[in-house]
């Protein structure tokens, strides 16, 4: 069974601080912005009662951007949906239930 526990100002406090930091560094924060919001999430899931846990950094997802984004650029934009699928295998690859 699936539960999620987090609250409507916990959310709201992880994207407000996220955007803003974002938002100042000229979206160069925008990577690990988005790795704290996806550990809030996990943080507040539960699986059969285990909680979830997120285990990547915005160091790592900026060099999978990076990779996506060339491939993207060298085929004219044809690797989009193969791109999509690389970033959410490799974001549920370093997803876990903790024990």
């Amino acid at each position: 069974m699936f539960e999620f526990r987090g609250s409507g100002f916990g959310y709201f406090w992880v994207c407000a601080w996220t955007t803003l930091v974002t938002f100042v560094t000229g979206g160069l924060f925008f990577h690990w912005a988005y790795s704290a919001m996806q550990r809030w999430i996990c943080k507040n899931t539960y699986v059969d009662g285990r909680q979830l846990e997120f285990t990547w950094s915005g160091f790592d997802f900026f060099f999978q951007w990076l990779l996506i984004y060339i491939l993207f650029i060298v085929t004219f934009g044809i690797y989009i949906p193969c791109g999509y699928c690389r970033f959410k295998r490799w974001e549920t690859e370093n997803t876990r239930i903790v024990s």
